[in-house]
């Protein structure tokens, strides 16, 4: 198990005006992997900028499952960089990050043309060809004519669908 001092101290180092050291302390985070989810989740609402950016690119090529509801969330973040990124991450997650996903967009989350958008981006990029063909239904929705009020419709049938 990763020393919690040390995954504290590259979570803080994140923070710096340096972008080598924010990008050495982020490089430690993604080598340490699953043992540095729980810290980089933890600082998302709280970072903002580069600190941000550095940790949602530390879940994203991390790819855990845990974080998945929390890259979800920043699907509607109002920086491109850090909605892609985010995106990113669900893909390399896999089938367990859809179902937060789907989740969102069975809700009223799906009113936001944002988390609309990366979902697109996110399901047609999931390399599982079964599960992609799965949420077909939710990749037309998000495609149809009126998103806004397909896509929660079909979300919610692919989560029954995909008994999640």
């Amino acid at each position: 198990m990763a020393d919690t001092e040390f995954i504290k101290q590259q979570i803080q180092i994140l923070k710096d005006p340096d972008g080598l050291k924010r990008q050495s302390a982020r490089l430690a985070l993604e080598d340490l992997g699953k043992s540095s989810v729980p810290y980089l989740v933890a600082k998302l609402d709280e970072y903002q900028g580069d600190a941000l950016w550095e940790s949602v690119k530390a879940l994203s090529r991390i790819g855990d499952a845990s974080s998945a509801g929390a890259l979800v969330k920043l699907l509607s973040h109002e920086v491109s960089d850090i909605r892609w990124l985010a995106s990113l991450g669900l893909i390399k997650i896999g089938k367990e990050g859809v179902k937060p996903l789907l989740r969102a967009l069975s809700l009223s989350d799906a009113r936001s043309p944002l988390l609309r958008e990366e979902a697109h981006h996110v399901l047609t990029g999931l390399r599982d060809k079964q599960l992609k063909n799965s949420l077909s239904g939710v990749i037309k929705a998000l495609e149809s004519n009126s998103p806004r009020s397909d896509a929660p419709v079909a979300a919610e049938e692919a989560l029954v669908k995909l008994k999640f």
